[in-house]
Order: structure tokens, then C-alpha cells, then sequence
């Protein structure tokens, strides 16, 4: 009977979490009240905060999540114990056109780029601990991998591998968002691919 128990607990989080992300997008983040997750699953406020505390508690779930998953694929890229520029953007790449045909994925992507206002104060500390080396990301990745590139010598030294980062995600980004939003008429893989190629090109030695 316990296990049920906690089974049936697990399976109304995952509801509430695929509710709440389902509403947040439709609605944007800071319109949405528990009252409305519980109204859509058929369920008590009450039985939304016994899993999760506050709105930010459940958006934090949905983030570590997503980041979990991330660096599942990103451990699956270490067979030798390393990461590599190629490597990392060959991956963003497969994650790219994830988003682009995963609805839930989708979702996620439009609620993190366009239904959050990061600069309101209630998002100060998610917006911390996404920023924080410690949360491993996909900047963290690609600054990672150029380390070990320049390390190994496959990367000119003076290579910037926090600016080359944050320019291969807000290339990321823009595509992605230029896909969904149906404005890239060229293949999203593709050109994604020769954009980090470029990238590879201008840093690499020799």
C-alpha cells in the first residue's frame, strides 16, 4: 500500500508540473495561480502546496528537470572522460531539433524565452542559481569543453571560452526561436551546424 501511495504521489507531481508548464505558457508565468493548476487537474489548492511550497518551488522543479535531462545527454557525450567543442555543439544541435518537435519541449523553450519576466524581483533567486557556474547548463558545457580544448591544444590559448559560450547559445536561441516562431525558412540543423562549425574554425589551432 505504501508504494501505491507513493507511486499515486509521483504521478499527481508530474500532472501538477505538466499542468503548471502547460498554464505558465499559455497564460505567462506571473497570471497563473495554484488555483488555476488545481482547477485544471480537478484538484485542490491545498493538494498543489503539499507538493510543491510556492509558483517559484514548482518553476525551480521544472528548471532542475530540464537541467538534469541536459546533462544526462551531456554525461553520454563522455565515454573518454571529456568534453570537446564539436562534441557539445554537435549535441546542442540533436537538442535543437528536440525542442522543435517535442510540444512539451517546445513549451518549456517559449516559457524560459518570453513568458518570465527575468527582471522582476520575485525571479531574482532562480535567475541566481541559473547564472551560478554550479548549475550545469549548456554554457557551462560549451566553456568546459574549450578548457579542455586549449588544454589539449586543439584551441588557441587565448581563446575567450566564456564570451565563445554565450555567443554559441544566444545563436541557440535565436534560431530555435526563429524556428518556432516560423520565420528561419532554411533547415534549423543545418544551419545551426555551420554556425558552430564557423565558430570551430575561427578558435581551433593550426
Amino acid at each position: 500500500m505504501a508504494r501505491k501511495t507513493k507511486e499515486d504521489a509521483e504521478k499527481t507531481r508530474a500532472r501538477i508540473l505538466a499542468s503548471a508548464l502547460a498554464l505558465f505558457v499559455k497564460k505567462g508565468y506571473e497570471h497563473v495561480t495554484f488555483t488555476d493548476i488545481a482547477s485544471r487537474l480537478k484538484l485542490t489548492k491545498g493538494a498543489v502546496y503539499w507538493h510543491f511550497a510556492s509558483k517559484e518551488a514548482l518553476l525551480m522543479e521544472l528548471v532542475r528537470l530540464a537541467l538534469a535531462k541536459f546533462r544526462r545527454q551531456i554525461e553520454g557525450l563522455m565515454p573518454g572522460g571529456e568534453l570537446t567543442f564539436p562534441a557539445v555543439g554537435e549535441m546542442m544541435v540533436r537538442n535543437a531539433m528536440q525542442v522543435i518537435s517535442d510540444p512539451k519541449a517546445a513549451a518549456f523553450f517559449r516559457l524560459m524565452k518570453c513568458e518570465i519576466r527575468w527582471g522582476d524581483k520575485s525571479m531574482a533567486r532562480i535567475r541566481a542559481d541559473l547564472l551560478t557556474d554550479s548549475t550545469f547548463g549548456p554554457v557551462e558545457a560549451f566553456c568546459r569543453a574549450i578548457q579542455t580544448d586549449i588544454a589539449a591544444g586543439r584551441v588557441k590559448a587565448a581563446a575567450d571560452a566564456k564570451e565563445i559560450a554565450t555567443v554559441c547559445i544566444a545563436l541557440w536561441d535565436g534560431l530555435v526561436q526563429a524556428r518556432l516562431d516560423g520565420f528561419l525558412e532554411c533547415d534549423l540543423a543545418t544551419t545551426l551546424s555551420h554556425a558552430y562549425d564557423a565558430i570551430w574554425q575561427r578558435i581551433k589551432t593550426g
